[in-house]
């Protein structure tokens, strides 16, 4: 049992440490600090306590180990249910009302403390009073972590990774704690163990590698939220020096032009003039990363999102290649409150690079609707899509898949990036090697 004890608490310091904030994080880390109390319990109970009788401990001392046992059962037993059934009512709030929410503690403990005030003694437990709610309780909360939809694929993952470590573990430890020792079969949670190490295997890969909770997710934003951060700073840094040295570029090369105009030299006014053309080129090159990397200030306003990308489609419209069949999909009227002109850019942005992933034609297709939470836009695009490795980055400011290209500072996704993060919203990359790319970005209602 101390191997059980150290995994659900380390597992439960873990996500507090990650993400303290989020309420469906704070009740899992509690569900597990309570199994981990169950733990506890069991290892004073089979080791403090015998040792304490071959060692001589006092019978205070046994006494109040004795206590602490008991405690940390009682903990584990009523505390496992409330807190699970509260993480999947955090973890799934879609299903249930307001109103719900705010009464589950009481309707969930008023059982609870009709068993510790009626039924004595209360310590070994009464199980066959406490599995009618143990049970039922269970398995409420496993249909709410069950029941939760995402749209985006990345999430969805993440869900399946949350749920498979979560759920077989809790109905399995249930079963075990609850049903079982109900029938006369005691000492039945000696068992949990391997169905808790499984759990911890899974949390493992999926922390790592696909998320847990959203642990990956928020990972990977906080580091391009980090990212951007540094690109901001340093391009403004950067842009201020090389301006004023162009400045002085400029400067002096208007007076060896007006001196090679005044003695007639030509070659040297020749010279001058591939001078200022390249002090020119960096000119416009600083400014346009400056314009895709500065803090961007959102002027909101409500709009119909239907209208813009109608508006939007006509633009795209006028010079799209005969090559590219463009379908656009607006489930109207799509009322949102947001910046107008950041949006057009971010889907320009996005339709831009869908035309460019299609140099031979294909198939552009828009689509705009909502959900209870969101109002989306997805841009799909038949192209030579993006490859695996190449996903993982295509959010960083500056990489780019368009290396050919002497125009193109990788800036386009982490601006659009950029400006959902701004909205309260996201943005999310799938793509298949040689099939496509579909780019969703998801705005707050």
């Amino acid at each position: 049992m101390l191997a059980v004890l150290i995994i659900l608490w380390t597992v439960g310091l873990v996500l507090l440490v990650f993400d303290p904030r989020k309420p469906s994080v704070r009740w899992m880390a509690g569900f597990l600090f309570c199994g981990g109390a169950g733990g506890l319990s069991a290892v004073i109970g089979d080791t403090l306590m015998p040792y304490g009788d071959i060692h001589g401990y006092t019978p205070s001392m046994q006494e109040w180990l004795d206590r602490a046992r008991i405690v940390f059962s009682l903990l584990q037993y009523y505390g496992l249910p409330f807190t699970f059934i509260m993480f999947a009512s955090h973890y799934n709030p879609t299903r249930l009302s307001a109103n719900l929410r705010k009464a589950l503690p009481y309707a969930v403990l008023a059982p609870v403390a009709f068993i510790l005030l009626t039924l004595r003694p209360v310590h070994p437990i009464p199980y066959r009073a406490v599995v009618f709610w143990a049970i039922p309780v269970v398995a409420a909360g496993a249909y709410l972590v069950l029941s939760r939809r995402e749209t985006l694929y990345l999430l969805r993952r993440n869900h399946r990774y949350t749920a498979a470590a979560i759920v077989p573990a809790v109905l399995y430890c249930s079963v075990m704690n609850y049903l079982l020792p109900a029938f006369g079969f005691t000492e039945m949670w000696r068992y949990n163990t391997w169905a808790i190490v499984l759990a911890f295997v899974i949390f493992v890969i999926a922390i790592f590698k696909y998320g847990f909770l959203d642990m990956q997710v928020l990972l990977t934003q906080r580091r391009l939220d980090i990212s951007l951060r540094a690109m901001t700073s340093g391009t403004a840094v950067l842009n201020h020096a090389i301006k004023n040295d162009v400045g002085k570029m400029k400067l002096f090369t208007d007076k060896i032009a007006a001196y090679a105009a005044d003695t007639n030299q030509p070659e040297l006014l020749q010279d001058i003039r591939v001078i200022e053309s390249a002090a020119g080129h960096i000119q416009e090159m600083i400014a346009r990363v400056k314009g895709q990397t500065q803090e961007l200030e959102l002027r909101r306003s409500p709009l119909d999102l239907g209208d813009v990308l109608l508006e939007l489609s006509r633009q795209v419209s006028v010079g799209l290649p005969p090559s590219v069949e463009a379908q656009w999909e607006l489930d109207g009227p799509l009322p949102l409150t947001a910046d107008r002109t950041q949006l057009v850019e971010t889907v320009q942005n996005l339709v831009n690079n869908a035309l460019e992933a299609m140099p031979q034609g294909g198939q552009l297709a828009v689509r705009a609707y909502a959900t209870p939470k969101w109002v989306v836009v997805e841009v799909r695009d038949t192209g030579c899509g993006i490859s695996r490795a190449e996903l993982k980055r295509v959010l960083e400011p500056f990489y780019t898949t368009k290396a050919a290209s002497n125009r193109n500072f990788g800036l386009g996704l982490s601006y659009c990036y950029h400006v959902m993060k701004l909205h309260k919203g996201n943005l999310h990359v799938e793509s298949l090697y040689g099939k496509g790319t579909t780019v969703t970005i998801h705005f707050p209602k």
